[in-house]
């Protein structure tokens, strides 16, 4: 699970900055080369986000709220070890986003992730840290794409990392022998104190400009596309570690049952990208991509070629006629790493009693989990939204739905048919199925088929509901819904609009003359 992703970003970033060039009597190269054999190391780590902002009033109320949760974002790491071998890594420091400060630690291994926060009750799991929702990463599948999600997903199980690595390297390799070094790139003989000790070594500085930010990611193209040798060797390793699994997927599948074909088509490829990167098409790519950033970084070396301090500045100025809004912002990263290659331990934090993140999102768990008067409360609550449900019915005539069949509307004993969740009665009410609405809505949901009651409940609110009843008893107190709750094919139907808001839900209808659908919203 835990694969070299610092390797490449450190490796990509000096790359495509610094240049691979010698200068000063330092080899970047060679440095970049240590930075894949490393397995293990200690750090610290400081990453800061911080924007200029100008007049927001015309940004919309969603874009207000992520600068309000970014703007001054800063982690501060104190303790970082990373055991590549091991696949484990551990950290403990501090989170600081929406004003709110909050100290953690957290834990990678094979299995995922836990984390420790000031303010939770217990730890929290997140079982697939890649996808799950805490990265934005997730999506609920359907019938179209699922099939190919999912030959992609065994593709990347059956892909071996260390193939993946060596693939990585020979492009990065073909990246950094075109790449010419920028103008402000220097190097002095330096000694530096680490984590107390004192260390020899060489530091390079640079400074790269909007303009010289596109005129390095031309040069490195133009050179890329005529470094024919380059591109066809990186073919060959690609052919020769992906072919199978090309072929798995369906992309020119009869191409890739001949090596010969196969690395010819991949030196394509690679090569048409390369000239397009160089084309009029590829220039403009560039200035948008490029012409408002600014980068500062230096880094020290020491005297074996192991990065062991890294500072980095990107300042981005905002598109014209954007700068009243938010002028601008920077983000700041610094990294001391030591015991390079020796004894490194990861605090792996105990699953004991542990919580999933998603498990979160239910209002009861999170009162449970996480203490309602802490910052990590505030923040998951009030900032990233765990709790929030959004349901969005379709609504059909009741005759439609009396009409259908009942698998078609989604009885007891079928799969569920989203079409028949709802309907519109006679007297204009809307009715959904109270499990789908109890449910969705983040309550338990507990059918009694003897009495034809169903009680939707959570700590704070209960609702008791009887088939042809318009009565409702809500936290001990008998209200009228107006309608009474209908049993159709199995299922509970009740009024939608009256539960909804019984459970803290704002109900929004949409169609003319009759209602077409019905939108259910929960912070």
């Amino acid at each position: 699970m835990f694969k070299k992703i610092g390797a490449w970003v450190m490796s990509a970033a000096l790359v495509f900055t610094a240049g691979c060039q010698p200068l000063g009597g330092l080899d970047m190269n060679q440095a970049i080369e240590n930075e894949w054999k490393t397995d293990t190391y200690e750090a610290s780590l400081s990453m800061g986000l911080q924007y200029d902002v100008g007049d927001t009033n015309a940004l919309s109320e969603f874009d207000k709220e992520g600068l309000a949760l970014w703007n001054g974002f800063q982690l501060n790491v104190s303790s970082l070890k990373v055991n590549r071998k091991e696949q484990t890594m551990s950290a403990k420091g501090s989170l600081s986003a929406a004003k709110l400060n909050l100290p953690f630690a957290v834990s990678l291994d094979k299995n995922g992730a836990v984390l420790n926060v000031e303010g939770a009750n217990k730890p929290i799991v997140i079982a697939d840290w890649r996808t799950n929702e805490l990265t934005g990463l997730s999506h609920e599948l359907t019938m179209y794409d699922d099939y190919w999600f999912y030959r992609l997903k065994r593709l990347m199980k059956e892909l071996h990392w260390a193939d993946q690595q060596e693939v990585t390297k020979k492009a990065i390799g073909l990246l950094s022998k075109n790449l010419p070094n920028a103008t402000s790139f220097a190097v002095d003989k330096k000694t530096e104190t680490i984590q107390g000790q004192t260390v020899s070594g060489h530091e390079l500085r640079f400074d790269v400009s909007e303009k010289e930010f596109a005129s390095l990611f031309r040069s490195m193209f133009k050179n890329v596309a005529l470094d024919n040798q380059g591109l066809r060797e990186l073919a060959v390793v690609i052919y020769d570690k992906f072919h199978p699994e090309l072929k798995e997927l369906g992309f020119a599948e009869e191409l890739f049952q001949d090596r010969q074909l196969g690395t010819e088509s991949v030196y394509t490829g690679a090569k048409a990208i390369a000239l397009y990167l160089t084309s009029e098409a590829g220039r403009a790519w560039e200035q948008e991509m490029l012409s408002q950033t600014k980068l500062k970084m230096d880094a020290f070396v020491d005297e074996s070629k192991h990065i062991r301090r890294w500072n980095a500045e990107i300042a981005v100025q905002s598109p014209a006629g954007m700068e009243d809004e938010i002028r601008g912002g920077k983000f700041t990263v610094r990294m001391d790493r030591w015991n390079i290659n020796g004894d490194v331990k990861p605090d792996i934090i105990s699953t004991k009693d542990a919580i999933p993140y998603e498990d979160l999102s239910n209002e009861d768990n999170l009162r449970q989990a996480v203490q309602p008067d802490s910052a990590f409360y505030k923040l998951l609550k009030e900032q990233l939204r765990i709790t929030e449900k959004y349901l969005y019915f379709y609504i059909w005539p009741e005759s439609d739905l009396d009409g259908a069949s009942g698998a078609e509307a989604g009885g007891t004993e079928a799969y569920l048919a989203y079409d028949y969740t709802a309907y519109i009665s006679s007297n204009n009410t809307a009715y959904v199925q109270g499990r789908e609405l109890g449910e969705g809505l983040g309550y338990k949901v507990v059918w009694d088929a003897g009495t034809k009651t169903m009680t939707i409940a959570s700590s704070q609110t209960e609702i008791v509901l009887k088939a042809g009843s318009a009565t409702a008893r809500v936290n001990g107190t008998d209200k009228s819904m107006g309608e009474p709750a209908a049993m159709k094919h199995g299922a509970l139907y009740v009024p939608v609009r009256f539960v909804a808001e019984q459970l803290g839900a704002k109900v929004k209808t949409e169609g003319e003359e009759s209602v077409y659908s019905i939108e259910i919203y929960k912070p």
